[in-house]
């Protein structure tokens, strides 16, 4: 390549990525109205690199909402959304793309691609940069990655569910971009795919990304996540580690529900069980 990834980022040609710590987006006072409803009202939450911030609640709170605020997906009627440094909506989506990947609940495609070729859409916003002779080590890494390798040449419409959010997650990891959204990346995933997506977001961090995940299991929130966000009728209830957010009464009041908080015997995590 004839100069480093390191010396490309300092001059200009390739996005620079924040420091571990520092801020790499944020919310500022973020209001969205989606069908005349107000479904997030003035939030603020900032995330930084190095860390999982996973963003919990009850159907309805507002979690997906707020990613996609993030995301830049949804307009918002108040408040504004921080992107390394700038306005959101200050970078071009080719800008914005090499900056932060989305994965969405559910990834439609209604022609016959393969694996590989879905995994590889998410080289995109490298076409014609000095990265795009990273494209065929990238696509590779996130197969291996999210265990889709075996299957690289099956369509992906013949996949089920489960095996189609690991593609869908394998091309978000293929960008290759420092910040990650995930919308409910677990949801139709066995245990054993559970655990290995939120064990690929807690390498991503570790490696100075960030990444931010909707969750609706509490004990995979706990476990996985550094910071958690409790969203309620669209605002933010708490946010800090989970050891400190999950508490009793916090959760009882947020779900509605008799809710206890156990200690782990060989681990940090919480328990988090619903009263029966």
């Amino acid at each position: 390549m004839g100069m480093s990834l390191l010396g490309l980022r300092r001059r200009g040609r390739l996005p620079a990525w924040v420091e571990p710590g520092e801020i790499i987006t944020a919310a500022r006072g973020v209001s969205v109205r989606l069908g005349g409803s107000l479904v997030l009202d003035d939030v603020s939450l900032e995330v930084r690199a190095g860390e999982v911030l996973a963003l919990v609640g009850p159907n309805g709170a507002g979690k997906s909402t707020l990613l996609s605020a993030f995301a830049g997906d949804v307009t918002t009627v108040r408040g504004a959304v921080d992107l390394h440094g700038r306005r959101l909506g200050e970078w071009t989506s080719s800008e914005a793309a090499m900056r932060r990947s989305v994965l969405l609940q559910q990834v439609t495609l209604s022609f016959p691609f393969t694996v590989a070729d879905v995994v590889r859409m998410g080289r995109a916003p490298w076409s014609g940069t000095v990265l795009e002779d990273s494209d065929d080590d990238a696509v590779a890494e996130a197969m291996a990655a999210t265990d889709v390798a075996s299957f690289a040449d099956r369509r992906f419409t013949s996949l089920s569910g489960g095996e189609r959010a690991r593609v869908a997650l394998a091309r978000v990891l293929a960008q290759r971009s420092q910040l990650v959204f995930l919308d409910e990346p677990t949801a139709a995933l066995d245990l054993r795919h559970q655990e290995l997506v939120l064990s690929v977001a807690r390498r991503h961090a570790a490696g100075g990304g960030a990444v931010v995940v909707v969750l609706h299991d509490l004990n995979v929130a706990g476990a996985h996540a550094d910071r958690v966000a409790v969203l309620s009728r669209g605002r933010i209830t708490a946010a800090g580690p989970p050891r400190l957010v999950f508490t009793p009464g916090l959760l009882s009041d947020v779900y509605a529900h008799d809710i206890q908080v156990l200690d782990h015997p060989n681990s940090s995590a919480p328990i988090i069980l619903p009263r029966r």
